[in-house]
């Protein structure tokens, strides 16, 4: 084990002994003395496993070597035995077994450290054949970053330099420039990661270009394995998309941004001006070679400036904290954490608690289910369009783990002879029969929580305050994950009784609070899985945030909390679900936006900040003003009068190779100019293009770069038709629709007065009784 000590050194645990198993469920005698007599096998024991809600005979396998886990796993399937826990990783088994936290105390001996880089190197004490070791608070050491770029000709790959900068106790510093005969280089730059001895390693894009360039101009100069691990041990490669370092982080900050922030652009430039402010120097990727030759120093700087923007950014989007925090609440390396998925996480919580059932609950093999149907999702109310006001929204907290432990659902109480009965119709035992798993586990969790943001509030400084948020966040983001692989396909416990269940309990709650609501006479605007709207009988803040207070007071029951979070004066919709705007005025005042363009980063900025204007406008309740906004921003573009960045569309793309007709794919036609420019494109980077053309079939389209003058002419007739589809969402309820804001023009506008004529004219013929009221928004609709 690596890790860090809390007064800031590099600490390497060895532990010797711990030898592989797994289990095979009602085996026969016979396979039972074949394996005894397998030189492989070390020992059989035989044991009981609580299974598909019965306990079962099997047998523990131990082996000799974990990479021989495979081989004897796919012999007995194919022999048909039922294999369990034959698939958990071995340094996670070690884990498991031993209930190792994420801080611990170790109690052993210090030993020579050859073979490691790193300060201290401890043999651990067993006690009857266990580590020794205790659990302390958790604690965030600080870590030391390494981030690190390469230039290399684009002729022949070979390297020119590779500049690096470090941070250690809150200080960055660039190191020397390494420059040479390519094999100096190289060699140069393990020594460096030996002797830095780096917690974390990244760069922008090392993941897809760095690393690997450097692999294999290592292998063309003959260098036989680059050092690099705290073992000495090689760069290792995980499923063709990260690299692993043993004892070390490897984080990518273009990966942590993407992930992260989700931005338009994912360039270092465009990435660097929106965190830091600051941009690259000016060295054009595409004249690399020419550009060392003429002005070998500006390359230099260039380099060394892009290895410290990689290391400032990975701070700025903060992927290290975070993982750091959810290492702690899963009890997981922070590897781990950072290149797995919430499955891995929920493994190490259940996985444990599995172990130490009596009897151990069997744990099946990963994609082991054979649920394909989809689960039926959460109840969502439908939505009108129009305008509402002093509407109260109310969230149901931590519905799904809620739901799980009120109504103890779990795989090892799914029971034909279960109290409880789902509204799908699948039993469960009630908890006076026996406590699920995962109500164990959730109650836990969630006491855990409360407990965390009680220290939070009592914390003594803001690093305090920060550390515990950060806790919290993490166990959140745990619980919820929970329903999230209970509703997949693909993880080892899936039920799709159990997530259907899930569901199920929270569309029949959902439903009979609108119900009683409605009954009482209140509108209910919207609904939305653990969401309701619900429009106040009072149009002043203080009546209504004692009527949102009082409904949330009502229905929190039975294990439920429902909460009042906002109120929201004016919410505007088209009346499409998920799709909604508000001003919210308590508690806080912000704009609340789901669905629309302002929240796509594939979308265009000119769409996103139009159909903003127009919203800001339509909660002014000037409805006019927001369509003449629509309608001269449409004109504007028809007409070219729009800066050309605002029309930057960006996406992902896959390996080209995954699309069926990839020559057809704006995002494989960026990419394939962009590598013919001298750029670099990995699979999954976004990519950055105006559409030029597109009558041409495929569409024609020519790349962005950030920071560099755009030469092709934008097809403004194509931008015009997409910024009027967006924005019609908005103006389409006040009789404005998509093919009237591209004319300029309607037949009647609900503004004209031709319009306003014809329509009483109408009414008077229809309706026996005249109003003098004056017309509302909602008459229109």
């Amino acid at each position: 084990m690596y890790g860090k000590t809390i007064d800031g050194r590099s600490i390497a645990i060895r532990f010797t002994g711990f030898l592989p198993y797994f289990h095979v469920l009602e085996p026969t005698r016979d396979v039972i003395d074949s394996l005894k007599k397998d030189p492989n096998v070390v020992n059989i024991e035989e044991i009981e496993l609580f299974h598909k809600g019965k306990v079962n005979k099997a047998a523990k396998v131990t082996l000799k070597f974990p990479w021989t886990v495979p081989e004897y796993r796919s012999r007995l399937k194919r022999m048909n035995f039922e294999v369990l826990a034959a698939d958990i990783p071995f340094h996670n088994r070690f884990i498991y077994d031993f209930d190792i936290p994420s801080c611990i105390r170790v109690f052993g001996k210090e030993r020579d450290k050859t073979g490691y880089t790193t300060d201290i190197v401890i043999d651990m004490d067993k006690v009857n054949g266990k580590p020794r070791f205790e659990e302390i608070p958790s604690f965030n050491p600080k870590l030391k970053i390494l981030a690190f770029d390469v230039e290399n000709s684009i002729k022949d790959n070979h390297i020119y330099t590779i500049c690096y900068a470090v941070k250690e106790n809150g200080k960055i510093r660039q190191g020397r420039p390494l420059i040479g005969e390519e094999r100096e280089i190289i060699e140069s730059f393990s020594k460096v990661i030996q002797s830095e001895d780096p917690d974390v390693v990244t760069g922008y894009n090392i993941d897809g270009y760095d690393i690997p360039i450097i692999i294999e101009r290592a292998k063309a100069v003959g260098i036989q394995g680059l050092q690099w691990g705290r073992d000495l041990s090689e760069p290792k490669p995980i499923m063709n998309r990260f690299w692993r370092l043993t004892g070390r982080l490897v984080a990518d900050a273009w990966w942590a941004t993407k992930i992260q922030l989700k931005p338009k652009q994912e360039t270092l430039n465009h990435v660097a001006k929106l965190l830091l402010g600051e941009e690259k120097i000016d060295v054009d990727p595409r004249k690399i070679d020419e550009e060392w030759i003429s002005n070998k120093d500006k390359v230099l700087k260039y380099c060394l400036k892009d290895a410290e923007l990689s290391l400032r950014i990975l701070e700025a989007v903060d992927i290290l904290r975070k993982s750091m925090d959810l290492a702690t609440v899963s009890r997981l390396p922070v590897d781990d954490v950072l290149n797995s998925g919430a499955s891995q996480l929920i493994d190490s919580i259940l996985i444990r608690a599995a172990d130490r059932q009596r009897p151990p609950v069997g744990v099946p093999l990963t994609g082991s289910s054979e649920e394909e149907e989809t689960i039926e999702g959460g109840y969502v109310h439908t939505i009108e369009p129009g305008i509402y006001h002093w509407v109260c929204l109310l969230d149901f907290k931590s519905m799904y783990p809620s739901l799980i432990i009120s109504k103890n659902i779990c795989f090892t109480t799914l029971n034909e002879n279960g109290d409880i009965i789902s509204p799908t119709g699948v039993r469960f035992l009630s908890k006076e029969q026996k406590e699920g798993l995962l109500p164990q586990i959730l109650t836990r969790l969630m006491k855990d929580r409360d407990e965390i943001k009680k220290r939070m509030k009592e914390a003594k400084s803001p690093e305090e305050y920060r550390y515990y948020d950060g806790l919290q966040a993490a166990i959140k983001v745990l619980m919820n994950a929970f329903y999230g692989v209970f509703a997949s396909s693909f993880y080892r416990f899936t039920d799709r009784k159990i997530g259907g269940s899930i569901t199920a309990f929270a569309r029949e709650t959902i439903k009979g609070i609108i119900a009683e609501l409605e009954k009482e006479g209140h509108k209910v605007i919207y609904s939305d899985t653990d969401s309701i709207f619900v429009q106040s009988p009072y149009q002043t803040l203080e009546e209504t945030i004692k009527f949102g207070q009082e409904i949330a007071t009502r229905f929190s029951n039975e294990g439920r909390l429902l909460e009042f979070e906002k109120i929201i004066e004016p919410l505007f919709t088209h009346g499409k679900k998920k799709r909604y705007v508000g001003r919210v005025i308590w508690p806080n005042e912000e704009i609340l936006i789901r669905g629309y363009e302002v929240r796509r980063t594939d979308s265009f900025d000119l769409q996103s900040e139009v159909l903003m204007r127009v919203f800001e406008q339509i909660l002014d309740g000037k409805t006019e003003e927001a369509v003449k906004v629509a309608r001269q921003a449409v004109a504007d573009t028809l007409a070219g009068k729009v800066p050309i960045e605002k029309l930057v569309i960006s996406r992902s793309c896959k390996p080209f190779n995954q699309y069926k007709d990839p020559d057809s794919q704006a995002t494989v036609q960026t990419a394939k100019k962009l590598m013919a420019l001298g750029y670099e494109f990995v699979p999954g980077m976004k990519v950055s293009w105006i559409v030029t053309d597109s009558r041409k079939t495929p569409q024609e389209v020519e790349p962005y770069i950030s920071g560099k003058r755009f030469s092709g002419t934008p097809d403004w007739r194509y931008y015009a038709e997409r910024l009027a589809q967006t924005v019609a969402r908005a103006t389409e309820v006040f009789g404005w629709d998509e093919r009237s804001l591209m004319m300029g023009s309607q037949q009647f506008t609900l503004f004209d007065e031709s319009f306003e004529k014809t329509r009483r004219e109408e009414r008077e013929k229809q309706q026996p009784k005249k109003t003098q009221r004056k017309l509302s928004l909602e008459d229109f609709m």
